[in-house]
């Protein structure tokens, strides 16, 4: 009797789960909302797999441009990020007129911004998503996400002008002054407005206290005073400028 009832048990799931699973007379719609379920239940990884199905099966149906977006959501959030920016993109790039392209564009930046590394590795990943973010506020400056997008620019460029400042520093301790310069100079150049902007300044004056180079020295103390009179670096460029023979003291205020 219990092996009668284990054995209708086993039948019964056994038919369930056929009946759930896909039928090849299906309808993009029937096929859509059975990857959705797997979807809204977490199961990110087969619902990207039926979701490729919906792509390649019923290309030229209504359905296609909510399945290529949704093949990408499932690989964001199974954390497979370049996956899905590559997902994203087809949809950018194929699917142009599709109503999802704006959220496409803003994801595939959140795919960079997800793979963006600390500011001691490589940043290609993040300069990507700056990339990306911008495009998204160049394309639909009034979408909804714009204010966020924006955030996430500041953050980003935050950690690009950490990096050079850090390579800048790195560069001194191994002598290599000319290029410490050129690390210093991309973060005045082109992170002008973060914070790491007045240590850059006075790296390159330490560099060119290093170097002897007191015209220099003076040239970058007026800029300095120009650029951050309320900076809490602003005693310490002045007293290296006291430390200076007479004839350069003379800031030019």
């Amino acid at each position: 009797m219990r092996k009668f009832l284990f054995l209708l048990i086993v039948t019964a799931l056994i038919w369930n789960c056929s009946g759930n699973k896909p039928r090849p007379e299906w309808t993009a719609a029937e096929y859509f909302k059975y990857a959705m379920d797997k979807f809204l239940s977490g199961d990110y990884y087969n619902a990207a797999n039926e979701f490729s199905v919906i792509v390649l099966r019923y290309a030229g149906s209504s359905f296609a441009d909510s399945a290529q977006f949704y093949l990408g959501e499932s690989h964001f959030y199974n954390k497979d990020y370049l996956i899905s920016a590559s997902e994203y993109e087809k949809l950018i790039i194929n699917m142009s007129r599709s109503p999802l392209v704006p959220m496409a564009q803003f994801k595939l930046a959140e795919s960079y911004f997800k793979l963006s590394p600390r500011p001691g590795l490589d940043q290609g990943y993040t300069e990507r998503a700056v990339r990306e973010y911008q495009n998204f506020i160049e394309d639909y400056p009034a979408y909804e996400l714009r204010e966020e997008a924006e955030r996430k620019i500041a953050d980003l460029r935050e950690k690009l002008s950490f990096k050079h400042l850090t390579n800048a520093r790195n560069y001194i301790k191994m002598r290599k002054y000319r290029s410490a310069l050129i690390y210093f100079d991309l973060v005045l150049d082109n992170y002008y407005d973060t914070q790491y902007a007045d240590d850059a300044l006075r790296g390159k004056i330490a560099v060119y206290e290093l170097l002897q180079d007191y015209l220099a020295i003076k040239a970058e103390y007026i800029k300095f005073l120009r650029m951050f009179p309320n900076s809490k670096l602003l005693s310490e460029v002045q007293a290296v400028m006291a430390s200076l023979p007479k004839e350069y003291q003379d800031s030019g205020e």
